[in-house]
C-alpha cells in the first residue's frame, strides 16, 4: 500500500484561544495551583509580568494535534521527543499547534514517520518546539 503521507508535507493545524478561565480549569484538572499560572496579581510580579500557561497544557494540544492527524497509530505507537518550551503562552493569546514531517523510514512492515511540531504564537512566535514519532504499519 502507499502511504497517503509524504515528507514535506503539511499536517492540518489546529487553533486554541487562550484565556485566564482554561488555564484555571487545567489548574483544577491537574492540581497545579501554582501562582503563577493562577493568581494574576502574584504572577504581574513576575518576570513573566502575568500568568502563564501550564507547560503540560501545551503537551496535550500536541497529542491533540497529533492524534487528529494519525488517529490510533498515535494512540498505540506515537512518542513526542525533544520538546522544549521557547517562549510562554498567555491569556489572550489564540495560538496554533501545527507542524511537518520530516522524514519517512519504512521496511516490510512499518512505516516510521518523523514530525517536526510547533506551537506558534500570534505574529508566528514559536512557544513550543520538538519532534514526534509515529508508527503506521503497512498493510499486507
Amino acid at each position: 500500500m502507499v502511504s497517503k503521507f509524504k515528507e514535506g508535507d503539511l499536517l492540518p493545524p489546529i487553533e486554541k484561544d487562550i484565556d485566564q478561565a482554561r488555564i484555571d480549569q487545567w489548574a483544577a484538572l491537574s492540581g497545579d495551583f501554582n501562582r503563577l499560572h493562577v493568581d494574576p496579581e502574584y504572577a504581574r510580579q513576575s518576570p513573566f509580568k502575568g500568568t502563564i500557561s501550564h507547560g503540560p497544557l501545551s503537551l496535550a494540544f500536541l497529542n491533540e494535534f497529533m492524534m487528529a492527524s494519525f488517529g490510533v497509530h498515535w494512540a498505540t505507537t506515537g512518542k513526542l521527543q525533544d520538546v522544549r518550551f521557547v517562549a510562554p503562552i498567555r491569556p489572550g493569546e489564540r495560538i496554533k499547534i501545527g507542524g511537518s514531517i520530516q522524514s519517512i523510514l519504512e521496511d516490510e512492515n512499518v512505516q516510521e514517520i518523523e514530525c517536526n511540531i510547533s506551537i506558534e504564537k500570534p505574529e508566528n512566535e514559536k512557544a513550543v518546539v520538538g519532534r514526534a514519532f509515529v508508527q503506521i504499519p503497512r498493510e499486507k
